[in-house]
């Protein structure tokens, strides 16, 4: 699989500085906007995803997916309680992360941090997996923290759902920047039949999924470009998230869709304009045959 060269993630965070720089001077308002409002301004996306393949069973399930809390850069666990109790008021059936759970270096209490995550209980169980962020930091370090919390990580590897006598399929794959993203792997021993869930913490795996049987794909990563403006849309999006920025999409001659959330936390620079952090609840809906 080609990889984009290190040189590109370099020129993101150069490009990444110097709009922060832009940003800040380009107004009190807007910068304190910005800085203080918007990034705790958190949106709950509700979207319906209509899934030839999905099980009876499973049709009107709430599956939340939530991405990117980079806690240390400017995110710490008192916004952490936050999200989650907005994910616990969700009730969700199924709970997906798709990555960057520190930012840099772990920064708080690893067991506090762990017990907050461990708080939301879900029936049908909490899936994640890494992202770049999650490599910088160390990856047994953030897996060790997600299974203290109750979350199963799933690195090129699958594990079948089950409810009122019906199965889905749900994979993950490790993070294209940073790891060996191995999808043969991650798919050996599954139904090619049966409805399949992908995690990738890079939106532009879709591009790789979409050529083998797999329905659904969640993504981080690309923060929506934390920066948005009218018509333009994002000023900058990161390697391997540029070409499914945000929202709900298909790939373009293949039945994959693909969703990817905003994120909640920031980083490089601790902006969001236009971009409000994103817990995104997604109903799955079996279409009618």
């Amino acid at each position: 699989m080609q990889q984009s060269p290190p040189l590109s993630r370099r020129s993101f965070l150069k490009k990444g500085v110097v709009l922060a720089g832009s940003a800040l001077a380009s107004g009190g308002l807007v910068g304190s906007y910005s800085t203080l409002v918007e990034p705790r301004w958190y949106e709950i996306t509700k979207v319906n995803i209509l899934l030839e393949r999905l099980p009876g069973a499973f049709h009107g399930k709430k599956l939340v997916h939530i991405s990117d809390f980079h806690i240390g850069h400017h995110f710490d666990l008192k916004q952490l309680q936050v999200v989650t109790n907005l994910v616990r008021q969700e009730k969700p059936d199924l709970l997906c992360f798709t990555g960057d759970l520190f930012d840099s270096k772990v920064t708080e209490d690893p067991q506090l941090t762990s017990d907050i995550l461990a708080s939301l209980e879900v029936p049908l169980g909490k899936w994640s997996v890494l992202g770049n962020h999650d490599y910088d930091v160390s990856n047994e370090k953030t897996a060790a923290i997600l299974q203290n919390g109750g979350f199963q990580t799933l690195s090129n590897s699958y594990r079948t759902i089950r409810h009122a006598g019906q199965t889905i399929q749900i994979a993950g794959v490790e993070d294209m920047l940073t790891g060996a993203p191995d999808l043969d792997e991650a798919l050996r021993g599954t139904n090619a039949d049966a409805f399949t869930l992908l995690l990738s913490h890079s939106p532009n795996f879709a591009d790789y999924a979409a050529e083998r049987p797999i329905d659904l794909q969640l993504s981080g990563h690309s923060h929506g470009g934390q920066i948005r403006l009218p018509v333009i849309g994002a000023l900058v999006t990161p390697p391997l998230g540029d070409k499914y920025v945000m929202g709900l999409h298909s790939v373009p001659g293949y039945k994959l869709q693909v969703y990817t959330t905003r994120g909640i936390g920031t980083t490089i620079f601790p902006l969001r304009f236009m971009c409000r952090p994103e817990i995104t609840v997604i109903t799955l809906e079996k279409t009618k045959p």
